[in-house]
């Protein structure tokens, strides 16, 4: 029972980070219908620049502000060069676009940093134990901000009446603009919250897991399945598209074998897509996805 229960608890603070990734996948598709591919190089991005300020003698505070606004800013500038002058923009184009977008981080990311993989220090070192379970004081951080990331997003797009604003876009561009809604400041607006989303998410994992130039691949690619299974348009069901993925790979690890572990995303994501193209938890998706 311990076992398990440590597995279960690891599942949880992993699958944490892919529902942050899987926000960040939401928060713009639910806006402009683009599939960002970028998303992971945000956090690796933003934990390498963390690690770089750290070294460079910046308190912890500072240099994980100095990630996520130097994500943020990226993220701004890729919308404003690569999204933003398309007039006719189709999912297809939108991966073709952000796929380019993140292979140009991946280089520019080796290039800088080069090919090691480090760690940003944890923001409470240590290990407390309950019940038997080893829980790192990391992970609970992890938790913690991703609650409170996600409630905030949620409450941001389905309670407020900007974030209503900003879904219309998607969901009704010719009304919008009726109204008023400018289609461009509102995918600007998009890209920023996916940023910062995406550099927390960065700067939390990178204690637990380490940061490279590729490590943006995995978590960006576990990130769309879990945003998948709410149906790319669910920020609850991204969230808890991201706790089962989580919770799935380290039990398949743990029981079965380690080197499935990643397969898992996978497997799950083609039998979301033939059995329920519309998400599990998603709703009303299935047309646009």
């Amino acid at each position: 029972m311990t076992d398990l229960l440590q597995l279960l608890f690891a599942g949880l603070s992993q699958g944490a980070i892919y529902a942050l990734i899987a926000i960040g996948f939401v928060a713009i598709f639910a806006v402009s219908g683009v599939i960002n591919l970028a998303q992971g190089e945000f956090a690796a991005l933003a934990g390498l620049v963390a690690i770089s300020a750290r070294a460079s003698g910046l308190p912890l505070p500072v240099a994980v502000v100095v990630a996520v606004a130097t994500v943020a800013v990226v993220a701004v500038v890729m919308e404003r060069l690569t999204i933003a002058p398309v007039k006719a923009m189709t999912t297809l184009v939108s991966l073709i676009l952000t796929l380019g977008v993140s292979t140009a981080l991946k280089a520019l990311m080796l290039l800088v940093y080069g090919p090691n993989a480090e760690g940003l220090e944890a923001i409470t070192p240590g290990i407390v134990t309950v019940a038997g379970v080893s829980i790192r004081y990391q992970d609970l951080w992890i938790l913690l901000v991703a609650a409170v990331v996600s409630a905030a997003v949620y409450w941001f797009y389905d309670r407020t009446v900007t974030g209503k604003a900003l879904r219309a876009c998607a969901e009704q561009p010719v009304a919008a603009r009726l109204v008023g809604i400018s289609l461009g400041r509102a995918s600007l607006i998009s890209f920023l919250i996916a940023g910062i989303v995406g550099a927390l998410a960065g700067v939390l994992s990178s204690p637990v897991y380490f940061t490279s130039w590729e490590s943006g691949l995995a978590l960006g690619l576990k990130g769309f399945v879990a945003a998948t299974l709410g149906g790319l348009v669910s920020i609850r069901g991204a969230v808890l598209g991201g706790f089962v993925l989580g919770v799935l790979e380290t039990l398949t690890a743990g029981y079965v074998s380690t080197g499935l572990r990643d397969a898992v995303a996978f497997l799950l994501l083609i039998v979301v897509l033939v059995v329920r193209p519309g998400g599990i938890f998603g709703r009303h998706a299935e047309a646009r996805v």
